[in-house]
């Protein structure tokens, strides 16, 4: 049996790091262009947050007859504040009908009107009817990506978590350090191109809607390495989850409107928010969109109506829905029916009577920094899904996530198999670099006294959620960053884990975690300090107006000296987008 300090090696053309939709996308695309491909998931293959979605996926299908693809670029950099990298926006609207084929040509059924004409419904902050979906949901569409990975005999490896990514001396990635947690065992894969596919960081937060595995660990360890982060300050919050039980309190319930006509006519009325004192309070906020406005304008008028006491006892507020969509909602989301069923009562899941509800932590919005075709600022290193950003600018559409997966997943794998193909003659990584890494990480194991993982990481979420949340102000921030440097030097380094076992030991993979969500935390502080205004779902109290002038910009964050350095950069607007290319190509060759 290998000694489990000493790693063993794997080569393979291409890596990809995480199963979700973006990940598996990549890797069916890399395969079929010719390249020897591992996919790798830090639980099972089926743990990702595109199977807790929703699956609903915008797309102009040709079935609404006003609707364009420039009516979807404008609807979405609206949404995302006018700082969304319009290159990518323009690619995502063009491209997403054609990857909803390929998911049909894979076997998902999309939801059908007739024979002909998919279902088509609206999508929160979206002025067309555009958003298609299926049965299934976000399961179906993981089946049917799973399935073609299975056809194609792509190499699996569930249980393997992403450490580190390893350069050589160009600073081009040439490989990865990953830990089998099933095993328990160190590997370093020598490869030619690495897709990183991890999703985001809700469990930043205390109150989250994301799979327990959302630790961003695959933004964070390319920070790491060297990789500019873009609009990281920007967290999308769900506008409605449960409020309570502990057991389901995050867990998200969509947005308002599909409690509504709304969800089926764009001037529709959607399912209605009061707070403690009957007031329909979204008014004051959107009086025009209602509660089918923007997400981020919603979860900040339910999160300031709780914070200023308008709340009810549980720290909820309340949703009306509208009883003439019952049956349709339970068509297209009997999960949901069950669950309203299981936590609020028969009356409430009937929508017969109002209930409670709140925002909870769903989707980093920011994230790596990337071009048009995955490549992020490092060589050899492409990044699609929410573990990138630029897409979506300060706030995403609701149903935009599926079609951004779908269509930067297949991008990144394209040309992350076309750099591993044209380097087959590579060195091979450094494999020291590795071993002091793990041997860092292998003493954790064996120390006795010191906080462990799980108060450490509740710790961090408390703090997030207060200080680097939906309301954010700059005492707020400047205490966090200090608070965040204190667990850093004074913690971290001295996490005690109860188990000494290297086999599917939670804690330990969980004090791994915590670097991750250690740095995005200071990352997201920093932007978040920075910007002194308040656009998309980033909201200051000191600076509670939008300033065009100054902030239609956007800030970049790398790693410096250990510490998070934030540039501030126009926008990528369409008449920019072959210099930006240029510039990224720029910071790849050093």
């Amino acid at each position: 049996m290998p000694v489990p300090n000493e790693p063993r090696v794997e080569r393979t053309d291409v890596l990809v790091i995480g199963t979700g939709g973006a990940g598996l996308r990549a890797a069916i695309e890399a395969h079929d262009r010719g390249a020897q491909v591992t996919l790798v998931a830090k639980g099972l293959a089926r743990a990702t947050h595109t199977r807790m979605s929703g699956g609903r996926y915008n797309v102009v299908s040709g079935i609404v007859a006003d609707d364009h693809t420039d009516i979807f670029f404008q609807d979405t950099v609206a949404a995302g504040a006018r700082i969304n990298n319009q290159l990518l926006v323009r690619i995502l609207v063009d491209e997403a009908l054609e990857r909803a084929y390929d998911l049909e040509a894979y076997g998902l059924a999309w939801e059908r009107k007739t024979a002909t004409d998919y279902l088509v419904v609206a999508s929160g902050g979206g002025t067309r009817l555009r958003t298609i979906g299926s049965f299934d949901e976000g399961i179906g569409v993981s089946e049917v990506m799973l399935h073609q990975v299975f056809r194609r005999q792509v190499r699996l490896r569930e249980h393997h978590m992403l450490v580190d990514l390893i350069g050589d001396d160009q600073n081009r990635i040439v490989g990865a350090l990953v830990l089998d947690l099933a095993h328990g065992q160190w590997i370093i894969y020598d490869c030619g191109a690495v897709v990183i596919a991890t999703g985001g960081a809700s469990q930043l937060y205390a109150t989250n809607s994301g799979p327990v595995f959302n630790t961003g660990d695959g933004i964070a360890v390319a920070y790491r390495a060297g990789a500019e982060l873009v609009d990281i300050e920007f967290m999308q919050f769900i506008p409605i989850a449960f409020a309570y039980p502990p057991t389901a309190k995050g867990y998200t319930l969509t947005e308002p409107q599909h409690y509504g006509m709304r969800h089926y006519e764009v001037h529709g009325e959607p399912g209605k928010l009061f707070n403690s004192l009957g007031e329909r309070f979204i008014l004051k906020h959107d009086s025009v969109q209602r509660e089918g406005g923007t997400r981020d304008i919603l979860a900040r008028a339910i999160m300031l109506e709780i914070l200023e006491g308008r709340g009810s006892a549980e720290g909820g507020v309340w949703l009306e829905p509208d009883p003439k969509v019952f049956e349709s909602f339970l068509r297209e989301r009997p999960i949901y029916v069950k669950r309203i069923l299981e936590n609020y009562g028969e009356q409430e899941a009937r929508f017969l009577s109002r209930f409670q509800v709140m925002p909870s932590a769903l989707y980093t919005t920011g994230g790596i920094r990337i071009d048009s075709t995955g490549h992020t600022t490092l060589p050899g290193l492409f990044a699609a899904g929410e573990a990138a950003g630029g897409v979506h600018g300060a706030n995403r559409l609701g149903g935009s996530s599926m079609p951004d997966i779908q269509v930067f997943g297949r991008r990144a794998g394209m040309a992350a198999a076309q750099e591993a193909l044209d380097c087959v003659d590579r060195p091979a990584p450094d494999i020291r670099l590795g071993l002091e890494r793990a041997a860092k990480l292998d003493s954790a194991l064996h120390r006795s006294e010191g906080l462990r993982p799980p108060a450490l990481k509740r710790k961090i979420q408390d703090l997030m959620w207060q200080n680097v949340g939906l309301v954010r102000n700059g005492q707020g921030l400047a205490d966090a960053l200090r608070t965040f440097a204190e667990f850093r030097e004074q913690i971290l380094p001295h996490l005690s884990i109860s188990s000494q076992t290297r086999v599917m030991n939670r804690e330990w993979m969980e004090a791994i975690e915590l670097e991750n969500l250690l740095a995005l935390g200071e990352c997201m502080a920093s932007a978040a300090l920075t910007r002194t205004e308040t656009r998309g779902s980033h909201y200051r109290q000191d600076f509670p107006e939008g300033n065009d002038g100054d902030w239609v910009a956007n800030l970049y964050v790398c790693r410096d000296d250990g510490r998070p350095k934030v540039k501030k950069r126009p926008v990528v607007s369409l008449t920019q987008s072959h210099q930006s290319h240029e510039s990224l190509k720029g910071a790849r060759n050093g």
